[in-house]
């Protein structure tokens, strides 16, 4: 091999190790910016899920606070007016929609426990009632949907109504009211679970 074919061969070889050096960075680069990506975009879920944590909403949802400005202050209709919630019971039972039944029975305790015994004081029931109360809203709306069609589930329009005023006067320190409206409630909720299965089912069924 000739002295100039060598030298020849000698600035391409030097060439190639650059070009190869320069694509290895260039990777590198890439990689990085991905990864640093990669890091940003977790960095901002993280802190989505820290702001909604830290929210009003959720901190009064899961405090053991009472939403009530009055404090402890008692009301028989309320309290008395949580057991209605068992009566749907037994129709949902033969319905074959036990997890429905099975949330009427349990937030008739909590709700009793949270809207009566501590009533405007300090108690887990306050925790448990905000968590289990929209589990069996929702899992009654289902069953009434599955049962009887949307045209039932419509109805319930009426007991949020009756829930968002009793919301409204308890903001504005509007005790009478909010007595009212809050039995309208939990007496609309159950009720209308008892009017879907009675005009669909028959009267007979109610009681049978």
């Amino acid at each position: 091999m000739s002295t100039e074919h060598l030298r020849q061969r000698v600035p391409s070889l030097a060439e190639s190790t650059c070009s190869f050096a320069s694509e290895t960075d260039d990777e590198s680069t890439v990689s990085t910016q991905e990864t640093t990506t990669k890091s940003k975009q977790l960095e901002r879920k993280r802190s989505s899920i820290a702001e909604v944590a830290n929210s009003t909403f959720f901190r009064k949802r899961l405090s053991r606070q009472s939403s009530l400005p009055w404090g402890h202050k008692r009301s028989t209709m309320i309290g008395m007016s949580c057991f209605l919630f068992l009566l749907p019971i037994p129709c949902l039972i033969k319905s074959c929609c036990p997890f429905a039944a099975f949330m009427l029975a349990v937030v008739t305790v909590s709700s009793f426990s949270s809207d009566y015994l501590y009533s405007g004081v300090e108690s887990w029931s306050h925790l448990f009632d905000r968590v289990l109360a929209p589990i069996a809203f929702f899992s009654n709306i289902h069953a009434v949907y599955s049962l009887f069609g949307i045209m039932w589930v419509i109805l319930s329009s009426v007991a949020v109504k009756c829930h968002l005023m009793a919301m409204h006067h308890s903001k504005r320190n509007n005790y009478d009211q909010f007595v009212i409206y809050h039995s309208l409630w939990h007496a609309t909720g159950a009720g209308l679970i008892l009017f879907s299965f009675g005009v669909n089912n028959g009267a007979d069924y109610l009681f049978s």
